[in-house]
């Protein structure tokens, strides 16, 4: 293996060969499982955003989970992936 390269083994064959989770195919991929991160980094140059994890859902799928996140403190549209850590004041 060349310097500066990685390898990532797969999931397990009935965990989602997206994200590496269990879940419905019609729900979203889990934007904070480590292998969707590494995975994602690794073939697009950046990490992945719920967006991205949410490309696949329908529009109503899409709403609601955007809509939960956001009740959750998850700026979905800045590219968070979780919310802001409580106590933490963020400054751009």
């Amino acid at each position: 293996m060349a310097d500066g390269t990685m390898m990532l083994l797969p999931p397990r064959a009935d965990l989602c060969q997206i994200c590496g989770s269990d879940h419905d195919p019609a729900m979203p991929h889990n934007a904070q499982s480590m292998y969707y991160q590494v995975a994602f980094q690794m073939q697009h140059g950046r990490g992945p955003t719920w967006v991205d994890a949410m490309e696949h859902c329908t529009e109503a799928m899409r709403a609601a989970w955007t809509k939960a996140l956001t009740d959750r403190g998850v700026d979905v549209a800045a590219g968070q992936v979780n919310p802001p850590k409580k106590g933490r004041v963020h400054h751009d």
